[in-house]
């Protein structure tokens, strides 16, 4: 089953996508910051990475540049963004080319679920 990295700061949050993915069978990882997720990245290739935008020590587009940007990290894997402002759901399809699809917070499991299947797809 594929593997997902949630890289989000608010542990509730975290925790409902990170239960409601593991319930469906596939293997999570679990990242509170951008430094955690950096790190995982470069021991580990996820199928897909579940990306918060607003972390506290990097923001998820600063983590998507780094990626870009180290030779460590494999950087072929779709990318799933969440965010809770509107103004930072529209994402540069040239800069960022592996983000498949802007999450916006709150959002349904029904929704969760259909984004992380299509983002599969897609890789």
């Amino acid at each position: 089953m594929p593997s997902v990295l949630i890289v989000e700061d608010e542990a509730n949050v975290r925790k409902l996508v990170s239960v409601n993915l593991t319930r469906r069978g596939y293997q999570v990882f679990e990242a509170k910051d951008g430094q955690q997720a950096l790190a995982q990245l470069r021991d580990r290739t996820p199928s897909l990475m579940v990306l918060d935008i607003k972390l506290p020590d990097l923001s998820g587009w600063d983590i998507l540049d780094r990626i870009s940007n180290d030779p460590m990290i494999e950087a072929r894997f779709p990318v799933l963004v969440m965010t809770a402002s509107i103004m930072e759901a529209h994402v540069d399809p040239d800069k960022f080319p592996s983000v498949v699809e802007v999450l916006i917070k709150p959002f349904s499991t029904t929704k969760l679920l259909s984004a992380v299947e299509r983002a599969l797809r897609f890789s």
